[in-house]
């Protein structure tokens, strides 16, 4: 399949995107490399065997270069996608295709505007580092070639996209690597939230309990290092910075506060989705302030996206089920399950929904909870921020999402100029706006 797909050629072609971050069956063969020797073992079909076979000598001969080929056959191209660990090998890129592999990193350095990297989500939380533990070695230094040896030699992306269970200091290292950059518009999605956990180690600083699964392996931040940095001055690169890879996860900068010193003049558009250890909306924990205040420097914000956490819990029961009925009755016309004939003020759980999940309630805890946060330029813009809101709830993780903008009101606070009711991801109207806004295709 890969034979026949690579052999195909395009004159035209600007995007080639293979994306996969969900799904193992769909995962590229080991050994295949986008931009280094193709060293895929083939089975033979009557032994079962992996091994030298005259039976594939001729395909794997073809497959050795055949993704390199490729690449220098499309030099024209702006949009790639491609799995992290696939790239380049972890072994030292082969004499006979060195300069061969330059020339086609130089170029797309010309080229590319548009770069979006995954990894296969493993885990029940993404980890800060596996410096030094790994449970694949191999992946990892593939994964860090491709941040030395690509991502530091583009200069031209306005749009970065990681997904998948990569570690938080590599994902950082993205960033950094990509500083002579214009970037405009940053995505990272993951299993935790990819600005921090604010729920504390094992979540132990959120004031509400939680299942086992929601806090297994969270890694705690280092709040002494997150409030000096997260609260204080951006670090810029200088004029002579030269990018030096670093990893590991000492006490540092928030992850926004390191976007924010190399991007944020230029960012008009941030997506950070990811669950575990997401800021909470109804009772925010005290590191929620340092991990989220570079945001104010983000002048040019336009879109920003991210993932909260919503409690669903009353009287030590969960009620996620009747959460969504009630938004869902809510966006229907037709339905008459809201309707409550009484001059008696709502009580008990009826009260609860209408003052802390009903559409304008949650619009209205979004913005006193959000805006503050957000560039008072960027506000004052007009139309404001376009901001979404998204929240994990129900059986099977369902994702809601509100979408709502933020501006100034006449006496310069904080207003919600409009919003929408919380929405699935396939609710009809949103998918064919997701579908009628693709960017190539």
């Amino acid at each position: 399949m890969f034979l026949r797909l690579f052999d195909l050629r395009f004159p035209h072609l600007r995007a080639f995107q293979l994306r996969n971050a969900v799904v193992p069956e769909a995962q590229l063969p080991h050994g295949l490399y986008l931009l280094d020797h193709s060293r895929v073992q083939f089975r033979n079909r009557s032994s079962g065997l992996v091994g030298d076979f005259d039976l594939v000598a001729e395909q794997r001969a073809r497959l050795d270069t055949v993704c390199l080929d490729f690449m220098e056959a499309h030099s024209n191209l702006q949009c790639l996608a491609w799995p992290m660990d696939h790239f380049f090998s972890e072994r030292r890129l082969a004499a006979d295709i060195a300069s061969r592999v330059d020339a086609v990193v130089d170029n797309l350095a010309r080229t590319l505007v548009d770069l979006r990297v995954d990894t296969l989500y493993t885990g029940v939380c993404d980890p800060q580092t596996e410096s030094v533990d790994s449970p694949d070695p191999g992946s990892r230094d593939r994964r860090r070639k491709f941040i030395e040896y690509f991502a530091s030699r583009m200069s031209k992306v306005e749009s970065i996209k990681i997904e998948g269970g990569i570690p938080r200091d590599e994902r950082r290292e993205i960033i950094r690597a990509l500083h002579a950059c214009p970037l405009q518009k940053v995505v990272i999605i993951g299993i935790s939230c990819p600005l921090g956990n604010t729920w504390g180690s094992d979540g132990h600083d959120l004031a509400e309990t939680l299942s086992h699964d929601e806090l297994e392996a969270l890694e705690g931040e280092d709040k002494e290092a997150i409030w000096r940095y997260g609260c204080g001055p951006l670090q810029p690169p200088g004029s002579d910075f030269k990018y030096e890879a670093e990893y590991g996860w000492p006490p540092s900068p928030p992850m926004i506060h390191t976007i924010a010193s190399f991007h944020a003049a230029s960012v008009t558009e941030l997506k950070f989705c990811g669950y575990k250890g997401s800021p909470v909306l109804l009772a925010p924990t005290a590191v929620t302030t340092p991990v989220l205040s570079a945001l104010k420097y983000f002048h040019n914000l336009r879109s920003l996206i991210m993932s909260l956490h919503l409690s669903t819990s009353f009287e030590d029961s969960a009620r996620d089920a009747d959460i969504i009925s009630y938004w869902l009755n809510t966006r229907s016309a037709a339905s008459t399950a809201l309707v409550r004939i009484t001059d008696e003020e709502p009580e008990g759980w009826e009260k609860e929904l209408r003052t802390k999940y009903a559409p304008d309630a949650l619009a209205w805890r979004i913005t006193s909870f959000i805006g503050p946060f957000l560039s008072e330029q960027a506000k004052s813009r007009k139309g404001g921020i376009n901001v979404r809101a998204s929240f994990c709830i129900g059986d099977w993780g369902g994702i809601f999402d509100v979408d709502l903008t933020i501006g100034k009101g006449a006496m310069g606070s904080d207003v919600c100029l409009g919003f929408k009711c919380p929405r699935e991801e396939l609710e009809p109207e949103r998918r064919r706006s997701k579908l009628e806004s693709r960017r190539w295709f």
